[in-house]
């Protein structure tokens, strides 16, 4: 009999459980939808600024200006490509200032000044002549002057006003770089077969300066967006964070697969036309990169609300992994495949970073610890296009490097699963 009670005790238990269990579950489900809701203007405005920066319009563009230029100037890919460093230099500079910048002025204003200087950078490599100083300049200037178009600007006001939801809101306006990766090479390719290079450029800096009036009115009236009244209690210091083995871990892991994952999408279309594929057909495939990007940004946002991030992240890396496998080995039949596997691992990277940045860190510094990650972030990101171009120089094919930025992606992999379990939430 007491067995029985005490079986009916341990039931009723159960049961009170499951239902504070769901309750909590639902409170957390009307939090989250309700700040989705309020914050949608935030998030329209932040996924475009993000689609048209510095690092999106460049990057993602770069490969189609290939063979343009391969024709009127005689540069090789390695050459070309080797730009991609110099807009990472700008990044790389730029980024602590900036990020110093948001914590003291606020988000808002460094956009609305950052974003007309990327815009003259996109005239100016409209105008280029035959100089590849002139180039690598204008790649330096827009990573350096258009610094405050990148997502640590608008990680900022994302990651200051979602809580609940910030991962899915994270994953929603970083999905900006899938929707550019996905427009740009088709869009670019018709301008460009249509009118030229130059027209390219053009259309560039008219997407760029699209993002201003957004910018002016979606972050009006915003506090995370505006200058701090007083410093946020919670998070560390700077020096703190950047004793901490988290940090460091953080920082190599992601610069190892954005090596990788950069150097991959910088030459998908050379590599298509390589396999006999018309500029049209590379620049389709090519696209679904960006296919890739879109859902990678909101799967992983939505799943690292929900478990444990560094995990999610080593998961997303061998897919793509196994993606850059299939371009060796593979067909023509799987090459979309492997092009969205790339673009899943490409829409997971920043806003894990920006995720990891405030989970570890806080609020406190965020711009500034956001901002160092960002810059030497960008370092792989630009190391790896130069690395790709000049291997395919050394070796006549890409064979060797698909296997070099595989084994990167693997190295990431490893790093990034090391990363601790999460503090107690402050």
């Amino acid at each position: 009999m007491v067995r029985v009670d005490d079986a009916g005790k341990r039931l009723q238990q159960s049961k009170i459980e499951r239902e504070e269990i769901l309750s909590i579950i639902e409170e957390s489900t009307k939090v989250w939808k309700r700040e989705i809701n309020d914050g949608w203007l935030i998030l329209v405005t932040s996924l475009f600024g993000i689609a048209v920066g510095a690092a999106s319009l460049l990057f993602y563009s770069i490969g189609v200006f290939f063979e343009p230029f391969q024709r009127e100037f005689g540069w090789n890919r390695g050459q070309i490509s080797g730009a991609l460093i110099y807009l990472t230099l700008g990044l790389v500079v730029s980024g602590p200032i900036v990020g110093w910048l948001i914590d003291r002025f606020g988000a808002r204003v460094v956009g609305l000044v950052s974003i007309p200087m990327l815009v003259l950078t996109m005239l100016g490599l409209h105008n280029l002549g035959n100089s590849l100083l002139a180039f690598y300049a204008l790649f330096f200037a827009a990573g350096s002057l258009g610094g405050g178009t990148t997502p640590i600007v608008y990680t900022r006001v994302v990651n200051g006003t979602f809580t609940s939801s910030r991962g899915l809101a994270l994953g929603i306006v970083l999905a900006g770089t899938g929707i550019a990766a996905l427009v740009l090479p088709p869009a670019l390719a018709a301008t460009i077969g249509a009118s030229g290079w130059r027209a390219g450029f053009l259309l560039l800096a008219i997407a760029a300066a699209l993002a201003w009036p957004l910018v002016m009115l979606g972050f009006r009236g915003v506090e995370s967006a505006a200058a701090p009244q007083q410093r946020p209690a919670e998070g560390l210091d700077r020096a703190a964070a950047l004793k901490s083995r988290v940090y460091w871990t953080i920082a190599i892991g992601f610069i190892a697969v954005a090596t990788a994952v950069s150097g991959l999408v910088v030459h998908m279309v050379p590599l298509l036309r390589d396999a006999g594929l018309s500029l049209p057909q590379a620049a389709a495939i090519a696209s679904f990169i960006g296919i890739g990007v879109i859902f990678g940004r909101v799967l992983v946002g939505w799943t690292i609300d929900r478990v444990f991030a560094p995990y999610v992240a080593a998961t997303v890396f061998v897919l793509t992994a196994m993606g850059c496998a299939l371009l060796v080995l593979g067909t023509s039949q799987t090459t979309p495949v492997a092009a969205f596997a790339i673009g899943f691992a490409l829409g997971a990277e920043i806003d894990l970073i920006a995720y990891l940045t405030a989970r570890y860190f806080g609020m406190r510094n965020y711009g500034f610890i956001y901002g160092s990650i960002y810059s030497m972030f960008s370092i792989g990101a630009a190391a790896g296009p130069a690395i790709v171009g000049h291997l395919f120089d050394s070796y006549g094919n890409y064979r060797v490097a698909l296997w070099v930025m595989a084994s990167c992606l693997v190295f990431g992999v490893l790093v990034v699963a090391s990363l601790p379990r999460f503090e107690k939430e402050r």
